[in-house]
């Protein structure tokens, strides 16, 4: 059903490395996902994987992991961001013919979508002292629609941000935070933003199921901060 959508996922997609130096050494790993939007190295995220960064942080490209492996490393830009509703605006020094487009629709309740991101990376260091990235793996989740929802999200540091858009029915893990949701035809109609807090499901013999769903951050304020900066992009309003 995505073959040739995720086709388009792992050429356009990538994680973002988070670098902590302190002292004589540092402390990297995944902090969330990316993806392009245009050839010029432009990318969208949220603006929460960016969060609590001081001068000794650095934002890092190294990739579209594990296949495309960039050498050296490129530091993360930003260009813009709309911290009211978890954005980011980001640009990386490189040019790509592979990137999404981007849809304003949200899809219908009961729509499939995929989910993409880089949530179980394994990273250590090889005999050269350098990093051995061969354990930072793609992760899809094909789920569908559920609803249309919001919420509101504390990030820890006293911002709450308004994850505005859809409910799927599947959770995105840890590491996919901007990760683009996708249709079947490779277009973005939003991107990874949160999950939702448990709810209980409880049968009359004392069992219990813990429910959790992934929101969406739809893809049309995405549109909208791309183009309050001007930045050229793919559109497809259709399905």
């Amino acid at each position: 059903m995505f073959v040739k959508s995720i086709k388009i996922a792992k050429r356009a997609m990538f994680p973002i490395f988070r670098w902590e130096q302190k002292g004589v050494s540092a402390q990297i790993g995944v902090a969330g996902t990316g993806f392009f939007i245009n050839s010029n190295g432009y990318f969208i995220s949220v603006a929460h994987v960016f969060d609590g960064r001081n001068q000794n942080t650095k934002f890092l490209f190294f990739g579209c992991l594990p296949g495309q492996l960039q050498n050296p490393r490129i530091e993360i830009r930003e260009i813009a961001r709309d911290d009211e509703h978890d954005i980011f605006l980001g640009k990386i020094e490189l040019k790509t013919q592979n990137y999404f487009h981007l849809s304003i629709r949200i899809p219908e309740e009961g729509r499939s979508i995929c989910v993409g991101g880089y949530p179980l990376a394994q990273i250590s260091k090889n005999s050269q002292g350098g990093l051995e990235l061969g354990g930072v793996r793609r992760y899809f989740q094909p789920s569908f629609v559920l609803d249309i929802a919001g919420a509101n999200v504390d990030n820890g540091q006293g911002l709450i941000r308004k994850h505005d858009g859809f409910l799927v029915r599947d959770v995105g893990l840890f590491g996919m935070s901007g990760g683009p949701v996708f249709n079947k035809k490779g277009i973005v109609v939003g991107m990874q933003g949160s999950v939702t807090q448990p709810r209980i499901s409880q049968h009359s013999s004392g069992r219990t199921i813990s429910v959790e769903n992934a929101q969406v951050i739809k893809s049309e304020l995405m549109v909208k901060l791309l183009r309050d900066n001007k930045i050229k992009f793919n559109f497809l309003g259709k399905f």
